[in-house]
């Protein structure tokens, strides 16, 4: 990694922990520095150590410094891309489309998707402690359960489907149902045993199970994973080289291998999306809460 390189995912660092979103300004313009925003699913820190290689990739193949820019929340990166404080970035399966509904004047465009195995998709787990004698979602009446973010679609949206289906009421059945924030936040409150249960993405939940501190309880259906999206300020010829670097990903070589894995183990590379892939979750959108969902405020 060159040193320029690195003083500049340094001073990143700062800014992904105060929640920091800097404006673009002239550099990006001439796109000498192309600011990739990063959705926060597992907490800061834990962000920009699992995406330092990509951005280090991204950099090689593109001949120019890619900055992460992680958000204080999911809101703060849907903003930053609409905004067009950075033209790229890594939305989650739900954000995508509230971006794409609250900024329609901004363009945003899904490139590619990661891959596990041949699959790009993912799921919602439901745990309980490790030593708890739940075992079924049924058995979560009177129960705490904590979730993530309110935009997460595995994180909120997913469980509270996964719920209903088991006949619990999310807003009625449970003796607390509280926001935690992070993919990280819900397994670690669940794990210290300040929740009954909790629900997060299927990564999470496993790292968490492997290292013995929750027992994984349900599974949901797979869901499309999270995209990486462009607005319309980021050029054609750009765009179109930022996606032959991620389609050109494989687990199976070097390079491919250091950016991927940190991020999950799982994934073997990448694949082109397009907004259709997504429609599975604007479905569950008006499923779960009508177009209120999106009002910028929820």
């Amino acid at each position: 990694m060159s040193r320029r390189l690195t003083s500049s995912l340094l001073v990143t660092t700062l800014a992904c922990l105060i929640g920091w979103l800097s404006p673009v300004g002239a550099a990006q313009g001439a796109e000498q520095v192309l600011k990739l925003g990063i959705t926060p699913r597992e907490a800061p820190r834990v962000m920009f150590t699992k995406f330092s290689p990509l951005a280090a990739y991204l950099s090689k193949e593109l001949g120019q410094e890619v900055q992460l820019v992680i958000g204080k929340d999911f809101q703060a990166t849907i903003d930053g891309l609409g905004k067009n404080d950075f033209q790229l970035a890594l939305l989650t399966p739900s954000a995508y489309p509230k971006c794409e509904k609250l900024y329609p004047d901004a363009g945003v465009r899904p490139l590619v998707r990661f891959l596990s195995g041949k699959s790009g998709t993912y799921t919602t787990c439901f745990f309980v402690p490790a030593g708890s004698g739940l075992s079924s979602l049924g058995e979560l009446k009177g129960k705490s359960v904590a979730l993530g973010d309110a935009t997460s679609a595995a994180a909120n949206w997913m469980p509270r489907a996964m719920l209903k289906a088991a006949g619990v009421d999310p807003d009625k059945d449970l003796a607390a149902c509280k926001f935690v924030g992070s993919h990280t936040n819900v397994a670690s409150a669940v794990a210290m045993k300040s929740f009954d249960a909790g629900a997060c993405m299927d990564s999470t939940a496993e790292r968490f199970e492997k290292e013995g501190k929750i027992k994984i309880i349900a599974r949901s259906e797979p869901m499309p994973d999270a995209p990486i999206c462009a607005n319309k300020h980021l050029s054609a010829e750009l765009s179109e080289k930022v996606k032959q670097a991620f389609l050109k990903l494989k687990a199976g070589d070097a390079d491919g291998k250091a950016a991927l894995s940190p991020i999950n183990e799982k994934y073997s590379g990448c694949e082109a999306v397009e907004s259709k892939d997504y429609d599975s979750i604007r479905e569950l959108v008006q499923k779960l809460f009508g177009d209120q969902w999106y009002n910028k405020s929820l």
